[in-house]
């Protein structure tokens, strides 16, 4: 059985605050959410872990925008007074 060595807080799904001492059964939910591996005096049993997700397929390169011109863009006129 899962024991902690201190007072934990832990945030739920639903924004919820809860603190478990080192007295409290930690309920399934938060011992996953509980990673740091000196709050627990004895750490719960690894888990199954799901399925991981198939790899993601390359992604294509994101298209360039065209460069930016500069303002006169080379075809004006020089005026030489």
């Amino acid at each position: 059985m899962a024991t902690l060595a201190t007072n934990v807080h832990v945030t739920d799904d639903n924004g919820v605050s809860h603190v478990f001492s080192p007295d409290d059964v930690v309920p399934d939910w938060a011992q996953a959410l509980i990673t740091n591996p000196k709050a627990w005096q004895d750490p719960p049993a690894p888990r199954e872990s799901t399925p991981a997700a198939p790899p993601a397929t390359k992604a294509t390169p994101a298209k360039r925008a065209a460069p930016r011109r500069k303002a006169g863009g080379g075809d004006a006129a020089v005026s030489g007074d």
